[in-house]
Formats: C-alpha cells, sequence, structure tokens
C-alpha cells in the first residue's frame, strides 16, 4: 500500500484559518470566543476538505497531465507523439549528450558486457542528443509501449527483420535519411576508433526526417502508456524497504546505481562507481521513478556477433522504487503493440508514479540487486 500527501492549497488554507483564529483570540479574551474560534476552524477544515473532493485536485487551467512524466504540459501538446532513441552506452562513448531531456530512460544488455539505453522523449528541445547506435529487436517492443516513433543508427539483422513483422515506425539514419535525421560529430570522427560514437541528432533533424517518411505526428486513439501518476503537488511513497542507493550489476563492467536525494526525491545514476553525465547539462541523470523489471535474458543460438534475445513480452517480476522506498511488483505486455502493465504484488493493484522522469532496467531474472550503500567515486 501507499500513502499520499495532502494537496498544497488546502495546506495553505488551513494556515491561513489559523493566523484567522489567532487574530480573533487575540482580540477576544474570554473562553467561550476562544471555544467557538476553534469550532469554526474545524468546520471551515471540513468544509474546505469536502469541497476538494467533490472538485477533485487543482488542475492548471489550459494544462493537462503528461502521460510520460506527469507533469503538467500544454493542452496542445498531449497529444503529441514521442520519440524513442537508441542511444549508445559504451564507455568509450562518454559523456552522452541531451539525454537528460528524456521522459523515460531504458538500460538493458546488448553484446558482451555492454548495456544499450533507449530514451524516450515528448517535448524536448536539447540541440544535441547521443550519440545514436544501431537497432536491437527488443527494443522496438519497449518503443511500442509508448508509441512512439523509434530511432537508430544501423540495425542488427533481427531488427530490421523484426521491423518489417511489426510494420514498425522508424527513423534510420543508416539509409538515406543519414544527413537528414543525424550528423556527425566533426571532434570525434577525427579521433581514432571513435566512429561508431560520432552520430548525434536533435529535435530539428528528427521533425525534418519525420516529414519526410510522413509518419503519423499524433498518439493513437485510446493511448495508454501504461504508466500512472498521480497529480503534481501529491506524492506517492511506496510502502516497502528502505532504497536509498540501488546497485544493477548488469556486468562485471557495467553497473548502474541510484543515490537518492532526500532534498530533491530524486535519485542520483552512477555508471560503474562514477557520476552518469549528460554534457549537455554538465550534471548526472536524476530520475524520480525507477522500475526494475525481471525476464529471460540469454544468447541467441548460432549468433556471430553474441546478440541476445530479452523477453519484453511476457511475464515477470520486479520492483517499483520512489522517494526512497521499493515494493515488489508483477509485469506484463501481451503482445509488441500492447503497453508494459506494471502491479504491486501485495495490493494487486497498477503501481501509481510520482511525476517526474523514470528509469526503467530490463535484468536478467537471477540477477541480485542491491539495497545497500556502497563506496562510490565522484
Amino acid at each position: 500500500m501507499t500513502t499520499r500527501q495532502p494537496l498544497k492549497k488546502r495546506s495553505i488554507y488551513i494556515v491561513i484559518l489559523i493566523l484567522l483564529m489567532v487574530i480573533v483570540t487575540a482580540c477576544k479574551s474570554d473562553s467561550e470566543n476562544i471555544e467557538q474560534g476553534i469550532n469554526d476552524l474545524e468546520a471551515d477544515t471540513e468544509e474546505l476538505n469536502q469541497r476538494e473532493e467533490e472538485e477533485g485536485p487543482f488542475i492548471p487551467e489550459g494544462k493537462v497531465q503528461s502521460p510520460f512524466n506527469g507533469k503538467w504540459i500544454p493542452e496542445e501538446d498531449a497529444n503529441k507523439r514521442p520519440i524513442a532513441l537508441q542511444i549508445n552506452n559504451s564507455l568509450a562513448a562518454y559523456p552522452q549528450s541531451g539525454i537528460a531531456q528524456a521522459d523515460i530512460i531504458y538500460e538493458t544488455l546488448a553484446e558482451g558486457n555492454i548495456t544499450r539505453l533507449m530514451a524516450v522523449f515528448h517535448l524536448y528541445d536539447s540541440e544535441k542528443i547521443g550519440p545514436i547506435r544501431s537497432a536491437r529487436h527488443y527494443f522496438l517492443d519497449m518503443a511500442a509501449n509508448h508509441d512512439a516513433v523509434y530511432m537508430h543508427y544501423g540495425g542488427s539483422p533481427q531488427a530490421y527483420s523484426y521491423i518489417q513483422q511489426t510494420k514498425a515506425p522508424n527513423l534510420d539514419g543508416l539509409s538515406w535519411l543519414d544527413g537528414i535525421v543525424c550528423w556527425r560529430d566533426p571532434e570525434r570522427r577525427a579521433i581514432p576508433r571513435m566512429l561508431e560514437h560520432s552520430v548525434y541528432t536533435n529535435q530539428k533533424h528528427l521533425e525534418d526526417g519525420w516529414e519526410r517518411r510522413e509518419l503519423r505526428k499524433e498518439l493513437k486513439e485510446n493511448f495508454s502508456s501504461g504508466l500512472e501518476f498521480v497529480k503534481e503537488g501529491e506524492e506517492i511513497i511506496p510502502w516497502g524497504q528502505r532504497a536509498d542507493y540501488v546497485t544493477i550489476p548488469f556486468s562485471a563492467s557495467y553497473t548502474s546505481s541510484f543515490d537518492f536525494d532526500a532534498e530533491t526525491k530524486k535519485y542520483v545514476k552512477y555508471q560503474s562507481g562514477n557520476y552518469h553525465l549528460d554534457e549537455e547539462i554538465n550534471g548526472p541523470l536524476m530520475f524520480t521513478n525507477l522500475i526494475l523489471q525481471r525476464t529471460k535474458i540469454h544468447l541467441i543460438p548460432g549468433d556471430t556477433e553474441g546478440r541476445r534475445e530479452v523477453a519484453v513480452i511476457g511475464s515477470g517480476t520486479g520492483y517499483f522504487i520512489s522517494a526512497g522506498r521499493a515494493v515488489a511488483i508483477e509485469w506484463q505486455k501481451a503482445s509488441h503493440g500492447t503497453a508494459t502493465e506494471y502491479i504491486e504484488k501485495k495490493s494487486g493493484k497498477p503501481i501509481q508514479l510520482n511525476p517526474g522522469k523514470t528509469y526503467i532496467g530490463i535484468l536478467p531474472q537471477n540477477l541480485e540487486i542491491s539495497f545497500q550503500k556502497k563506496a562510490i567515486n565522484q
């Protein structure tokens, strides 16, 4: 179960009423007037609570809640279709650029010990995002969770086959779109063995390619991302174990860690012991919500490059982590085109996220997750 903080406006009303009561009692010395003031305060508070329940939570005029981060956004932007970018997460590619603006970031294993990221953007304006990397077929299922157009630079045979099979909307930089949806950073390109870490994009380039491919720009009818957020101004606290520091050892050389900052109520991300930096903001990635999703991950038989199969469609277990607490969850995704559902194991109800950015880690079933604080380099 979870607990919820009251809305700020209720607190403001109560403070005003208390001040009024103090003024009244200061002017009237007899006990009957003091008692009447307290009774009036209680009655007014009850009336405010009842009115709030009838009217519902405060919604700013002309705003709606984003289905991707739970924040208030302009009503005219609510139906805009997101973009999902395949991000290079090789240590040689660091620092990355622009991904701090993503609403959702997925991470899972690719070949060898390396993880790869997929960053989902709804409303963004970063001048430089990347480096962009080649497609892997299982990321297409993740992009479909959000009805997102999938942007990549090249891809595995399995990815190209799955794009054809699912008719997934995509922008491939390694095609006639090269130079339209992306560009190569000249400084990185000039460095030996950095060519594969030099592809970048931004909103202008993506929208240009989007137009030329004549892809749908609006979210599909009856869209649901599978993510439910409480209203901005409220806070949900998962009723589970402490999770002030979370460690996910994807491999011997790739460990993602998250340190909870009680002041900002966000998790600061570390990659293999160091800040996971975004060059555009000159700071680390930070998330309000963490979803850890266990599933079957294995090498594809006969694949000479050591590529993996990651079961994004199916069901399994995991954790939802926010506000310094973690609860056990179950997840399920019925097909490519349906959204993943996350259910709190104890209550059997869909999890509710706090408004903000979300990290989703897709992990091997038997991977040991640590909630213990360890020494980190800064």
